[in-house]
């Protein structure tokens, strides 16, 4: 099978975005036996995909003229299938998406933030990247006498959309994992009686690329929209962390009605024991008394490395 390396996305136009591939040394391989298609997802780095692109083989760019970059926060991820043509046997290389390549140093910190937050500091939740392009709500997008949508949302509390005015609300969720700060408690009293805010703020690795009106939901079901800004600390243009900014959604809210697909069983606190057992041996109180020495303490660091 082929090995698809070096996958780049790259433009200087509005109207579209150019995808290159490499191969890596195929030994032996015919690359005239493997067909290749390009896939491409919007919003959601986890799908669902489409192909867009082929079949076409010994070709290692494709222009994808159907995008729309006006969105500032949309984002394509593409991916590249290899498919032998007789077996029918096909791998996915991917995703790749218009970004700044990091460079060694910058991967060495992104790998190490990774490790940081999947085994220390973070906490495992779902990553909902709200849709920001695809088939409008018959239900909630108000259309005009001629029957064209007029851009704006008539309702609220949408099953279809969840009040995002796509279909579906949603891509498909991520899971991955966030530090999340103690959230203040604090009410307001208006004229509709007393409401109740929860805010915070919150970080997490550089992938996936997250947006506002994005939503994070956690283990308790607390479920929270990505607010204003999404701050972000770069190398060279190249993401190494994000740092986000949290509201609760409120209960009762349409947002509580995504499903959630997810083994309630599995652990959401970072896998790795930070714990160093220790062990203090016994002491004869006779030997003890008038020393000022302290009692040695053994520490036991055989799982320290587990895991």
């Amino acid at each position: 099978m082929l090995e698809v390396t070096n996958i780049t996305v790259r433009t200087f136009d509005l109207d579209h975005l150019d995808i290159f591939w490499e191969l890596e040394s195929i030994s032996g391989e015919d690359v005239e036996a493997y067909d290749f298609f390009i896939l491409r997802s919007t919003d959601g780095m986890a799908g669902p995909y489409g192909v867009i692109g082929g079949p076409f083989y010994n070709q290692y760019l494709f222009r994808d003229p159907n995008v729309h970059q006006l969105h500032k926060w949309r984002i394509y991820f593409y991916k590249v299938r290899v498919t032998h043509r007789e077996s029918q046997e096909s791998r996915d290389f991917g995703p790749a998406w218009l970004s700044a390549e990091p460079d060694r140093i910058a991967l060495e910190i992104q790998r190490r933030e990774g490790l940081m937050f999947k085994e220390h500091i973070g906490r495992r939740v779902l990553y909902y990247p709200a849709l920001t392009f695809g088939q409008r709500c018959v239900h909630c997008w108000d259309r005009g006498p001629k029957g064209n949508f007029t851009g704006r949302s008539k309702n609220q509390n949408c099953p279809t959309c969840f009040d995002t005015t796509f279909v579906g609300g949603y891509a498909t969720p991520i899971a991955l994992y966030v530090q999340i700060d103690p959230s203040p408690k604090s009410t307001h009293l208006a004229d509709t009686g007393e409401k109740q805010y929860v805010e915070t703020t919150g970080r997490t690795i550089a992938y996936p690329p997250m947006k506002p009106k994005d939503m994070i939901v956690e283990a308790e079901n607390k479920r929270w929209r990505i607010e204003n800004p999404v701050n972000r600390t770069e190398k060279l243009r190249a993401v190494i962390r994000q740092e986000l900014k949290l509201r609760a959604y409120p209960p009762g809210d349409i947002k509580f009605k995504v499903p959630v697909t997810i083994d309630i069983q599995s652990s959401f606190s970072p896998p790795r024991e930070y714990s160093r057992p220790m062990t203090v041996p016994a002491v004869d109180p006779d030997k003890a008394k008038g020393s000022l020495s302290q009692p040695q303490v053994e520490i036991d660091s055989s799982r320290w490395w587990e895991g």
